[in-house]
């Protein structure tokens, strides 16, 4: 005995539908992924690796970053990298911290990155000075 009618249908609409699902699941995680991470401002560093300029401009950042998928990120400039980029060679991901950044979107993972990398950078200093100019007031 054979039972077929709405049961069958829609597990054919279910399946068929299937691949729709999951290609909307991984943009959006695609999209998620950069901020959905913790941010360790540890990770990240300056990505100006050495001083070159003109021609040797690659020579300047990390190797990494001549990958499509990463250097469309800053336009295939390294020299706008190496003057204003944060690279975070953990994760193989790079931002652009441009003049203005501090009026960005807070809620921006790259406004996070830019404003906790430089806060922390500033802290360390300030802290550095602060035991040159006191070595025995702790």
């Amino acid at each position: 005995m054979r039972i077929s009618g709405m049961g069958e249908k829609s597990v054919v609409v279910c399946i068929r539908r299937l691949p729709a699902l999951v290609s909307i699941l991984l943009a959006s995680a695609v999209q998620a992924f950069p901020c959905d991470q913790p941010i360790m401002i540890s990770n990240w560093s300056l990505c100006a690796i050495a001083n070159e300029g003109g021609a040797a401009d690659w020579k300047a950042v990390p190797a990494w970053t001549r990958q499509k998928a990463i250097s469309t990120y800053f336009g295939n400039e390294p020299r706008l990298l190496a003057n204003h980029g944060l690279c975070n060679a953990k994760f193989q991901r790079v931002v652009l911290c441009l003049p203005g950044w501090e009026m960005g979107d807070p809620d921006e993972c790259s406004y996070l990155i830019c404003s906790g990398y430089y806060s922390s950078s500033f802290g360390k200093k300030e802290r550095e000075d602060d035991l040159r100019d006191h070595p025995t007031a702790q």
